[in-house]
């Protein structure tokens, strides 16, 4: 397994395509890591320099105690970065990892070349809160385990027709992954710190592109905070997906992926080879380099 010691911590972390193409950073949600996103890997592998890794707490990155927060984590993105030798990446944050990536882009702009938001917030505070159904939900799904607690946490961000027509392999995936989630101390600081994130007076600082992705149905961040990433933001382009909820990164894969690779070929550098070179030189979406 592919480690590396950042800031006092093994990071876990994976590359996967082309290393002369455009790197493309993923930083996952709350508790996320690296075994949940296999078709993001598999999707962004042929077109770009796809690095991902397990946040300090989560998936195979130690997880040392004491608190967190999405400045530190932000910081942790950065110096694993820096150690793997990429100056500068595209880099997009999905839910908490979109909050990280807002605080990685402007605590480190020279890192961030271009950002893609997705079902995130700039405040958990001063945004738009879940509803009162929907925080009662959340809560009681912290009680649950198994499969129960699997398909609980589906149902907050699937349609019912999604989950009913790929339950099988949605389950068999998520059991894979169930076994590197993140432990209840860890999740429960991670929840902490992302209640303290708020960078909504200082998104006017961002300077590079930026691509905003929100379903209109999400529960867990309401499709407001996507409006008021693109009110505050300067130049930002703001994608909604009709009908879709906190998992749209899944249920509408082929359009979201689109949107990303897209947005990818506008902002790559300009000395990275096109998707025609990486398709006549494409490398196993799953091979770990």
């Amino acid at each position: 397994m592919p480690t590396i010691l950042i800031n006092g911590t093994n990071l876990y972390y994976e590359i996967h395509g082309d290393a002369a193409a455009t790197p493309l950073v993923f930083i996952s949600g709350l508790g996320g890591h690296v075994a949940e996103i296999p078709h993001l890997i598999d999707a962004y592998a042929p077109h770009t320099r796809f690095i991902t890794f397990d946040a300090r707490g989560c998936g195979r990155s130690d997880r040392p105690p004491g608190d967190v927060s999405i400045a530190g984590f932000a910081d942790d993105a950065d110096a694993l970065l820096e150690a793997l030798g990429v100056d500068e990446a595209i880099v997009y944050g999905s839910s908490m990892g979109g909050m990280v990536a807002q605080e990685l882009t402007l605590r480190h702009p020279r890192r961030v070349r271009a950002l893609i938001l997705g079902c995130t917030t700039a405040s958990a505070l001063r945004g738009e809160h879940p509803s009162p159904d929907t925080m009662q939900r959340m809560i009681r799904n912290q009680q649950l385990t198994g499969d129960e607690a699997i398909v609980a946490g589906w149902r907050l961000g699937y349609s019912d027709a999604y989950i009913a027509a790929h339950y099988d392999e949605m389950l068999a995936r998520s059991r894979v992954a169930s076994q590197y989630s993140a432990g209840a101390d860890s999740y429960m600081r991670q929840i902490v710190a992302s209640a303290k994130h708020d960078t909504l007076d200082r998104l006017h600082e961002i300077a590079c592109p930026v691509m905003i992705i929100h379903g209109s149905d999400d529960l867990m961040i309401p499709i407001r905070n996507a409006h008021l990433l693109h009110e505050r933001i300067p130049h930002a382009e703001l994608h909604v997906l009709e009908g879709m909820a906190h998992g749209y990164n899944l249920e509408a894969q082929e359009q979201a992926d689109a949107l990303v690779l897209d947005f990818v070929r506008r902002h790559a550098a300009p000395d990275a080879p096109s998707d025609e070179a990486n398709d006549s030189n494409e490398v196993s979406a799953r091979a770990v380099r």
